[in-house]
């Protein structure tokens, strides 16, 4: 590209607009492996989980927009908000709030992991009922049926994981 005779086009726009958010991207990457390097370096030593406020489970609210597929399906068949139900998993932000700034020792770590296997096979539990019942015929004779189902009750099953991750922790740390 010869820059002495180059005359700007609408046409040329996205490309003078990616070369520099690519420029960006390079050098956060590269920074965020310098972080990575740095914490990876500290890492014998005990941590700390981080520091958030409990009332954040509060975005758990933006769980309701899925209700807005019911609409959208209605009107425009639009199927897109349903996957809207996964925010209802921020409610897990509360009980991480609850631990925060708590001793990440190998007690903690030893509760984490098993409170994520047990989210997990709750988890995928709830998406195999739902294969399952799909597979017997349940909304056979509508297709579009089953893909709003199958939607939402995958996004829920998600949420159902982030959720309960959190909150086993939560008990487990606790013991309640």
């Amino acid at each position: 590209m010869d820059l002495s005779t180059y005359q700007f086009r609408i046409q040329d726009l996205p490309m003078l607009i990616a070369v520099p958010l690519f420029a960006v991207y390079i050098l956060a990457l590269g920074f965020r492996l310098f972080q990575a390097a740095r914490r990876q370096r500290l890492q014998g030593q005990p941590g700390y989980t981080r520091h958030l406020d409990p009332r954040m489970g509060l975005f758990g609210l933006f769980g309701f927009l899925g209700f807005l597929g019911f609409w959208t399906y209605a009107t425009q068949r639009v199927i897109f908000p349903f996957f809207f139900f996964i925010f209802f998993g921020f409610f897990g932000f509360y009980y991480e709030g609850k631990l925060s700034d708590t001793l990440a020792d190998e007690m903690f770590e030893e509760h984490r992991l098993k409170a994520q296997l047990k989210a997990y096979k709750i988890g995928m539990s709830l998406i195999f009922l739902m294969l399952w019942l799909v597979g017997f015929g349940l909304f056979s004779q509508q297709l579009d049926y089953v893909a709003i189902y199958l939607t939402i009750g995958i996004s829920l099953a998600y949420a159902v994981t982030v959720f309960m991750s959190e909150y086993l922790l939560y008990r487990y740390e606790r013991q309640e």
